[in-house]
């Protein structure tokens, strides 16, 4: 019966939290958008709010695709980036967005690698996110890489590091793979196999 019920409980766990956050997200912005609407129509509508927000997203994601929206969302990038606190903000959070997003090469994760993280003698899996940065060879008087180590379960954050290019060891896989390897704490290997097949 134990082997059964963690048998269980591990088939149903990911639905299960899947199903969580998406009702939670949901319902979260449902309540934040139906008050609007329940301001402008004098009653709440169910999933009013819900409509109204992937409409809003799809709206935008139109009006930055034409030749017009793109020069408005300059504009207000420009604008964003002249507020002293805003700025660092909405950059982070550019950058950030940035470099996880499969859509923009110029800021993608280049390759998977090792680095001795965060002792000698225990490795930590990282993405390369440059080479070659004048400024800190010439500091440190040695080629140098910068690598992003994400944290697990949560891979957005993480510590940035710069390492020796020589103390960086190289890794043949994927960085989809080496994401899903490192959400799950090691548990799916390279290509999905799971540790235990």
């Amino acid at each position: 019966m134990r082997r059964y019920f963690i048998n269980g409980l591990l088939v149903l766990l990911p639905g299960v939290v899947t199903v969580y956050v998406l009702v939670f997200g949901l319902s979260t912005i449902d309540s934040i958008f139906g008050s609007v609407i329940k301001t402008l129509v004098g009653y709440h509508i169910p999933g009013a709010g819900t409509i109204l927000t992937i409409l809003l997203i799809i709206g935008t994601g139109m009006f930055a695709t034409n030749v017009i929206g793109k020069r408005i969302i300059q504009l207000g990038e420009r604008i964003f980036l002249k507020i002293p606190v805003l700025s660092n903000i909405y950059q982070g959070v550019r950058q950030a967005v940035s470099a996880f997003s499969r859509s923009s090469d110029k800021h993608q994760f280049q390759r998977v690698v090792l680095v001795e993280y965060p002792r000698r003698g225990l490795y930590s899996m990282g993405f390369v996110t440059s080479e070659g940065i004048p400024e800190i060879n010439e500091s440190i008087q040695e080629d140098a890489i910068t690598v992003f180590v994400p944290t697990t379960p949560n891979p957005t954050s993480g510590f940035f590091l710069v390492v020796p290019a020589q103390d960086c060891l190289p890794l043949n896989i994927s960085i989809e793979d080496a994401f899903k390897t490192v959400i799950s704490g090691g548990i799916i290997g390279p290509n999905g196999k799971t540790s235990q097949s």
